[in-house]
């Protein structure tokens, strides 16, 4: 059941995410961390689990340009005003799933207007994959999976209405550089899946492999 904790997360991620849009679209961010959340719930995830993935992309989006309305928080602006924001109000294990979910903690991304050097992506999330693959908690690969998943399906979709130039819109630069980032995801995330079990991050991968395979063969 959820609490009034996850009610109080959808109002935080609104104002963090305010007027952003998913790239290319005029469709709101906020339905990209809402349906990530959707499929954590529906898939064995719990109400931390729920409340990472609607601030997921928090510390990515948002961390560099934060600022604490706590007095009580330092430093009082940029990534650590918010993980330290996160963790008061939603606790440890909600940051730290958030953390595991950020691909850019120890790297410097281009400006959100440019594209930046495609070499320079794939290390990044290269590194990202290693990461995760050393990640412990299940709800965090949970996360993450679901994080891929609806944006594998919603590719898909901008695709079936834009054809080849809609990969121009993204950093990676090309579907075969789509197709290694979430096939590498998928390992790792099968991988734990299978070794711990879970039914429901089990069936995620699932999905997330057999939308890749689709994105392979357009």
């Amino acid at each position: 059941m959820l609490t009034d904790r996850y009610k109080k997360a959808v109002h935080f991620a609104i104002d963090l995410h305010d007027g952003h849009m998913r790239k290319g679209t005029q469709i709101a961010y906020l339905s990209h961390l809402l349906s990530v959340s959707a499929l954590v719930m529906e898939n064995g995830g719990c109400e931390d689990e729920a409340i990472a993935a609607l601030l997921h992309d928090a510390l990515e989006d948002q961390g560099d340009d934060y600022e604490s309305a706590s007095p009580n928080v330092h430093p009082r602006t940029g990534r650590e005003a918010l993980k330290s924001d996160i963790e008061g109000l939603y606790g440890r294990r909600v940051r730290d799933i958030v953390v595991a979910c950020t691909d850019d903690e120890e790297f410097e991304r281009p400006p959100p207007d440019e594209k930046g050097d495609v070499a320079a992506w794939r290390v990044r999330k290269a590194h990202h994959i290693a990461t995760l693959d050393s990640e412990t908690d299940p709800g965090a690969l949970r996360v993450a999976c679901a994080d891929k998943l609806h944006n594998a399906r919603s590719m898909l979709l901008d695709h079936s209405e834009h054809g080849e130039v809609f990969w121009q819109r993204f950093r990676s630069g090309s579907r075969d550089n789509v197709v290694w980032y979430f096939s590498g995801m998928a390992e790792v995330f099968r991988r734990h899946a299978d070794r711990v079990a879970d039914s429901g991050l089990q069936r995620l991968v699932a999905e997330l492999e057999a939308v890749t395979e689709r994105i392979r063969a357009l």
